[in-house]
């Protein structure tokens, strides 16, 4: 398994993890009021892109080819 397999199977790990942490906060945020919603929803985006983000540029940083 080279380092780009690696690199593939983490993201997907990555967002397994997201999707769990997603659907956890999906439940938290069920019965709170609309302006706690309003709130970490777009937190909560931000920080999903910010993480993909960095996972590729750490990636693209690594694999070469």
């Amino acid at each position: 398994m080279d380092l780009e397999e690696k690199y593939a199977i983490a993201l997907g790990v990555l967002s397994i993890i997201l999707l769990v942490g997603g659907t956890v906060l999906g439940l938290w945020l069920r019965n709170a009021p609309a302006r706690v919603v309003r709130t970490v929803f777009p937190v909560a985006a931000v920080l999903t892109l910010a993480s993909f983000a960095i996972f590729v540029f750490v990636a693209r940083l690594h694999v070469k080819g």
